[in-house]
């Protein structure tokens, strides 16, 4: 079960009730979550269609800034989420050291999943991605815009959908990207991969199919997520931005504004929200501590992601040729660590406290 604000006497959400400027401020996550995504994507959307060659020339600037700024940063903090969760064995030494041995050994497991084989890792991170960004939506709606739980199928035709859109979207708008993605990162890590067609026609055509069905499944259920017609309308037309933005814009670009400012700024506000004397914070309008205290606490373990990821392109390094290559490389990183990031999220979705909501009540 969330655990929310209650209006207790002098709460923020007490005085939310009675004071529109406080009920702005308590709302502060879902219009920061909400409206920096947006913009992002906006931005992008005009930049390629305002200056087309530029925005194909910088088009890698947001993703290598993602993975710094905040890409890596909001997994850093998965030592500490047992703990804040409630689990006692994330405070105990012996609980937490088989914890880190265990994610660690799953994050090289993966890496070495690359090196024996490339396409069952590119393909796996791949529908990893989707389950993971689309659950994130779906939490970071459910936390902090007031979308209703819904029966299952809904949870998991938004979660498709949510997580297809910035994934499978570029995948069928522009191939060769992904193929040339997947060659930047085997030929980084010197090892052989075949062909990987995935303009194929039978593909496209069964995951144009599967969009469609996911697609008419979600809208039928986020009908009945929503009390509200402002909520039903953000909740369709993220969606329809979403597809709009991976449809028109360079992969490369719609996906680094997408990482950066969606999905894992999105994760950070929850972080930023599990301490509940943080959150009551928040809500009441002062963020500053409560940030600089999250700064401080993912700075060491981001420190240590960026290190090593210096040792693997130093590994790398003769056989790598450009930006590219380091991007494809990074992002073989990136899905080494994804996979015990997953466990941990999925421990945040179903721990019986978890993110200190500051929703509007359905």
């Amino acid at each position: 079960m969330i655990e929310r604000l209650r209006y207790a006497e002098g709460s923020p959400r007490r005085a939310a009730a009675s004071d529109p400027a406080a009920r702005w401020v308590s709302h502060a996550p879902a219009i920061a979550g909400v409206a920096t995504g947006a913009a992002a994507m906006l931005a992008v959307v005009a930049w390629h269609a305002l200056a087309p060659a530029s925005a194909e020339r910088y088009a890698l600037v947001p993703l290598l800034l993602g993975l710094v700024l905040f890409g890596l940063p909001h997994g850093a903090l998965d030592h500490l989420v047992p703990a804040r969760l409630g689990f006692a064995w994330g405070r105990r030494p012996l609980g937490l050291t088989v914890y880190l041995a265990a994610y660690a050994g799953v994050a090289a497991a993966y890496l070495g999943l690359w090196l024996v084989s490339p396409r069952v890792a590119f393909v796996g991170f791949l529908v990893a991605t989707v389950l993971h960004w689309g659950q994130g939506d779906l939490r970071f709606l459910e936390l902090f815009a007031g979308r209703r739980p819904v029966r299952w199928w809904g949870r998991a035709a938004t979660v498709a959908l949510r997580g297809a859109l910035p994934v499978v979207v570029p995948v069928l708008a522009f191939p060769e990207t992904a193929e040339g993605l997947l060659r930047a990162a085997t030929g980084a890590l010197g090892v052989d991969v075949g062909a990987l067609d995935l303009a194929a026609d039978p593909l496209r055509w069964a995951l144009v199919a599967a969009l469609g069905l996911v697609a008419a499944a979600y809208v039928a259920s986020a009908r009945r997520a929503w009390s509200t017609r402002r909520g039903l309308a953000l909740d369709l037309g993220e969606v329809a931005l979403l597809a709009v933005t991976f449809a028109l814009v360079p992969a490369y670009l719609a996906i680094g504004a997408y990482f950066l400012l969606w999905h894992s700024f999105r994760h950070l506000i929850r972080l930023l929200m599990l301490r509940p004397e943080d959150a009551r914070s928040v809500a009441a309008g002062r963020p500053i501590r409560p940030v600089l205290r999250l700064t401080r606490d993912l700075v060491p373990i981001t420190l240590l992601a960026l290190a090593f990821l210096a040792g693997l392109v130093l590994w790398a390094a003769p056989r790598m040729d450009g930006a590219l290559d380091l991007v494809a490389l990074s992002l073989v990183w990136i899905s080494a660590l994804t996979m015990p990031h997953l466990v941990v999220v999925a421990l945040m979705d179903t721990a019986p406290q978890t993110d200190t909501s500051v929703a509007p009540e359905p």
